[in-house]
């Protein structure tokens, strides 16, 4: 069960703009307005760095997940201790993924559909997906779908382009101030910093010629500049207010696709782009989330059996999310920036890095980077 690293450079493109393009151009445009872009900046250069210590940490047992290293590099109970807030993470981000999902089809599409039926039907999908064949549905999915979106998602801007109003953009940085893009890049970097994602799927790769760094921070890389440009696009046509208003502008910026008389209704493009790269993303979690609490509890040949747990705990967590109904934005500063980016993101994989190179250098035997 091992992927190549080409399907994992796809696999974290597709997990990272999703979810990107749909939620997070307007949150940031409320901080930084027509300077979401500079945002986008900044939050990729967060998470490249967040990538790059998550990275290092696990090549470093290239042969563990991060349940797994975790353990050998602080101790039997310390390194499962440490791993509990990671389980908690990736229940809670399926619950969102799905919430989000419920939202964005409820609005447009399946308006009088009952949320559990939105939200069983994708999760049906995704656990026959990953019970089937694991970590290698995921990589050949990725690398299926990948070009096709990304080529799609290039069509889209073409043909939006004679919506733009270069004046929108103006002026670059005068308006917004150095601590309004700080604080409008944090939605972005926490989202893309999900890229930590590797530390768990590292022992899953297959060996080649071009070090496995490449595909991790390439992927995290392009699709944090693909979506920085659907960002500037979004400021183009709708202007920084508006922008901050809509729930969803990028996908209400292709609706606006009105060429010949013929070329139009562009967003079903738009939702398939999403859908498929939600389904990857749900996919990814559901995997990792199974094998990890297996290997925690010490049954790590019967992930396929903690699967159905975890998608249970996901589904009644949603469902949960949903009579509540609190905004996006306040769940996204309130829990995601204010304790996981910090501390799931940040500070255990660097504080694993760290432990790492003091314990195990390269003199006593050690694995190597």
């Amino acid at each position: 069960m091992k992927i190549t690293g080409k399907q994992l450079f796809w696999t974290l493109w597709m997990l990272e703009v999703g979810m990107n393009l749909l939620i997070s151009i307007a949150i940031s445009a409320k901080s930084s307005r027509q300077d979401v872009w500079l945002s986008f900046l900044v939050a990729g250069g967060i998470s490249l760095l967040v990538t790059y210590i998550a990275a290092s940490a696990s090549l470093r047992h290239p042969d563990q997940t991060m349940v797994q290293y975790a353990v050998t590099i602080l101790g039997k109970w310390p390194g499962k201790l440490i791993v509990i807030p990671y389980f908690l993470q990736w229940i809670w981000v399926m619950a969102m993924i799905l919430r989000e999902e419920f939202s964005f089809i409820r609005l447009n599409v399946l308006y009088k559909t009952p949320d559990w039926i939105i939200i069983g039907s994708m999760f049906i999908v995704v656990i026959y997906a990953v019970s089937r064949g694991g970590i290698e549905v995921i990589g050949r999915c990725s690398e299926l779908w990948g070009p096709i979106l990304s080529v799609i998602l290039l069509l889209t801007f073409v043909l939006t382009l004679h919506n733009l109003k270069l004046n929108h953009i103006l002026p670059v940085y005068y308006d917004s101030g150095i601590l309004a893009i700080a604080k409008g890049s944090l939605p972005p970097a926490s989202l893309f910093s999900e890229s930590i994602v590797i530390m768990m799927l590292i022992p899953y790769i297959k060996k080649s010629k071009t070090p496995v760094k490449r595909y991790i921070l390439g992927g995290v890389l392009i699709s944090v500049l693909t979506v920085m440009l659907g960002s500037v696009w979004v400021i183009l046509t709708f202007g920084p207010e508006i922008s901050s208003r809509l729930n969803f502008p990028f996908f209400e910026m292709v609706k606006m696709v009105y060429l010949m008389e013929f070329i139009q209704n562009m967003d079903i493009f738009v939702m398939a782009i999403w859908l498929v790269s939600i389904f990857i993303k749900m996919c990814a979690y559901l995997f990792v989330a199974s094998v990890g609490i297996s290997q925690w509890i010490g049954k790590a040949d019967q992930w396929k059996r903690t699967l159905w747990f975890v998608a249970a705990a996901a589904f009644l967590v949603c469902m949960g999310v949903i009579r509540l109904n609190p905004p996006t934005e306040v769940l996204l500063e309130k829990i995601w920036i204010h304790f996981v980016l910090p501390v799931n993101m940040i500070g255990i994989p660097l504080l694993l890095l760290c432990i790492s190179r003091i314990r195990f250098r390269r003199k006593q035997g050690a694995p190597s980077a």
